[in-house]
């Protein structure tokens, strides 16, 4: 199966390499996803791409942060209203319309992608392919008596509700995480993801919790005060398939996994992507 086809009729978002940061935050926002494609304005060419975890780099996880520190003396409200060219991925790995399914699968899982641009002969966006996309179109392929066991990760990194958003996007930066649980007193207590930055800074909430316009007064906030709380688990003996269906039904990349109220894993999209490459 050529990917052009799985990927037909979907909505193109792109924003452009002089679109602000804010911007193109707020059509994330919108349109509820974790990567947006930016192109040239004059060919359709594909640029780059920003995706959740630049913004978490942004946000204090790594060198994008120097935006904020260093040009902007630590004042988001002026470095956010930067144009997207100075976070953004360049030269993101694309792939081509007439590409296989099998060779979509094997560059998600060995480039630690979770969406890439699809573009034609002359890197001109069509559209994008991502590892939902995958998931749903192949849902009814998964053996029914495989069990997330097989395939969660075992042991997650997590946050404790008492850290800063700032200590966090180290985190995920460092480990190449989207997304951790959130313990407190040994308990599962909610979840914290990339996608969180995107809703907080292409939203209002930001603006509306900041005095003086220091990023301190965003990266110092507690993750208790910002996460998701009411989350969704599932046992380590549920089915792949039940799983993907309360993943895709719920909108959600990934899914604590409990063993008696106790976590012990985390399943994740890019899990479940590479049960289909065996």
């Amino acid at each position: 199966m050529k990917i052009k086809n799985i990927v037909k009729g979907k909505e193109i978002v792109k924003v452009y390499p002089t679109t602000t940061i804010r911007d193109a935050l707020i059509t994330m926002n919108e349109e509820g996803t974790r990567r947006i494609t930016v192109v040239d304005a004059g060919t359709n060419r594909v640029v780059g791409v920003i995706t959740s975890m630049d913004i978490v780099d942004f946000m204090g996880g790594g060198s994008k942060y120097n935006l904020v520190k260093s040009k902007h003396n630590h004042n988001l409200l002026a470095a956010i209203n930067e144009p997207v060219k100075e976070i953004m991925t360049n030269e993101p790995i694309c792939v081509k319309e007439n590409a296989v399914l099998k060779e979509v699968i094997t560059l998600f899982i060995e480039k630690n992608v979770g969406g890439m641009p699809v573009v034609d002969k002359d890197y001109k966006l069509i559209s994008t392919i991502t590892e939902r996309d995958i998931i749903k179109y192949l849902r009814d392929k998964i053996d029914k008596s495989k069990k997330i066991n097989d395939y969660m990760t075992e042991n997650p990194v997590v946050a404790t509700s008492g850290e800063r958003l700032k200590d966090v996007a180290r985190t995920m930066l460092r480990n190449g995480f989207r997304r951790l649980p959130v313990i407190s007193e040994g308990k599962l207590v909610g979840m914290i993801t990339s996608t969180d930055f995107i809703r907080l800074l292409g939203s209002d909430w930001t603006f509306n919790h900041m005095k003086t316009g220091n990023v301190r007064e965003i990266t110092n906030v507690r993750i208790k005060d910002i996460m998701m709380k009411d989350i969704l688990t599932v046992e380590k003996d549920t089915s792949l398939c039940d799983t993907v269906d309360v993943m895709t039904k719920n909108n959600i990349g990934a899914l604590p996994v409990v063993n008696d109220g106790k976590l012990i894993g985390i399943i994740t999209e890019k899990d479940i992507v590479s049960y289909f490459k065996e």
